[in-house]
């Protein structure tokens, strides 16, 4: 979902079916895995992974905010590196 991410779309239809798209898969990784995830991203993927997280944070669904803080603590670590 990230490689094919609308980025630089005009289309806001399609960016938001991007964040929904994005927002089910991020919430379906089970807490084990993300670090891995995150790990297989180059710093592109892991910088829009971030913008990804922070949209979610915008519009919260349940129980996601707690999943993208798992994501959030390791994108922070893995950019601290």
């Amino acid at each position: 979902a990230i490689r094919s991410s609308p980025v630089n779309t005009k289309n806001q239809a399609m960016k938001e079916q991007a964040q929904g798209t994005m927002l089910k898969v991020l919430t379906s990784f089970k807490s084990s895995e993300i670090e891995q995830a995150v790990n297989s991203l180059d710093r592109n993927g892991v910088d829009l992974l971030m913008k990804y997280i922070y949209k979610g944070f915008e519009k919260p669904t349940e129980n996601s905010s707690a999943i993208l803080l798992q994501w959030h603590e390791k994108v922070r670590v893995f950019g601290a590196l």
